[in-house]
């Protein structure tokens, strides 16, 4: 069997393969942050910078809308900021990003099957009254706050698909099967050894993953996802921007929206009425890629058939580690 440096050669394994949760320090450290003790304790520490900006802004003269914003404000960015350090959120992003670079011929054909009806519909939407006067009466926490129930939805489209998958790929990976997912990782001579022993490959084919390593899975495939659809998004918006500029002129503006249009910056390159039409189309059309990628069976198979070897290699070296560390703490002189 291997020694207790193979197990922390896994473990660095996890981490570049932006599985944190499957590191038991790491696990551990989640729960003890999820109890209920330590969430009110950093609920606290998030919401008094919340209240001293709300104070603060209440004390220069702010309006009651804008003081409200600046303290919601605080708080999102507090409490986004723990969930990025307690979910190791850098890890697994820094994964995603290189999984979405290899797989980018992905976006190709997705973006000629989509964005052709998509600009088709949108297109028209993005010349009509109502969605300018609309867009641009929004402010700007508000028009985020639309964005991100696109988001949302988006997410619960993905969520059920995706944990299905898992599940499908995390019974498969047993037997010979778990050899072949282990090999080029730190426990590749430990999986054979453990199929040469019955009893032990009859152990390991019971491991299942607990809750927060499914979600670590999870978590792996929305962002991976998400990099695809944010790339289409860009688009999308680059698309209205340079078209809404050229189009789509400040009298035109005018007439719409009762005003003449208001530009931020120097060079008034972009009109804020512009920019928040196409920030909010643009949003709408992550969400119709997302369901387009869901029901889209050229793009599943393909995008879960590049994925499922990671996944399985995933699963694969993580019920090995598991052995291995009940292993060496049955044989605690093990070295």
């Amino acid at each position: 069997m291997l020694t207790t440096n193979d197990v922390a050669k896994c473990e660095r394994w996890f981490d570049e393969h932006g599985l944190p949760y499957f590191v038991e320090s790491g696990h551990e450290a989640i729960q003890r942050a999820l109890r209920p003790r330590a969430v009110g304790f950093w609920a606290l520490v998030v919401a008094v910078p919340a209240a001293l900006a709300a104070v603060v802004t209440a004390a220069v003269g702010w309006s009651a809308g804008d003081v409200a914003t600046a303290a919601v404000s605080v708080l999102v960015v507090g409490v986004l900021g723990r969930g990025v350090r307690v979910f190791r959120v850098g890890r697994i992003g820094r994964w995603a990003l290189a999984h979405a670079w290899e797989n980018r011929s992905l976006i190709g054909p997705l973006a000629t099957r989509a964005l052709p009806f998509l600009l088709l519909f949108i297109t028209f939407l993005f010349i009509n009254t109502e969605v300018w006067q609309v867009s641009s009466a929004l402010p700007r926490p508000l028009l985020w706050a639309s964005v991100g129930i696109f988001a949302l939805l988006a997410v619960a489209f993905l969520a059920p698909s995706f944990a299905s998958e898992i599940e499908r790929v995390g019974v498969e990976v047993d037997g010979e099967r778990l050899a072949d997912t282990c090999r080029g990782t730190p426990v590749a001579s430990a999986a054979r050894e453990i199929l040469a022993e019955p009893h032990l490959a009859t152990e390991v084919a019971g491991i299942r993953l607990p809750p927060l390593q499914r979600r670590n899975l999870m978590l792996m495939l929305f962002v991976a996802q998400a990099i695809q659809m944010l790339s289409l998004v860009l688009i999308v918006f680059a698309f209205f921007v340079v078209f809404g500029s050229i189009a789509i002129r400040p009298s035109v503006i005018q007439t719409w929206v009762g005003a003449p249009p208001h530009f931020t910056g120097p060079f008034h390159l972009i009109s804020d009425e512009l920019f928040s039409v196409a920030v909010f189309l643009s949003g709408f059309s992550g969400l119709y890629f997302t369901v387009q990628a869901v029901i889209d069976e050229n793009y599943r198979r393909e995008f879960f058939t590049r994925i499922e070897d990671d996944l399985q290699r995933a699963i694969g070296v993580r019920k090995v580690y598991v052995a291995l560390r009940a292993h060496l703490a049955d044989r605690p002189g093990a070295a």
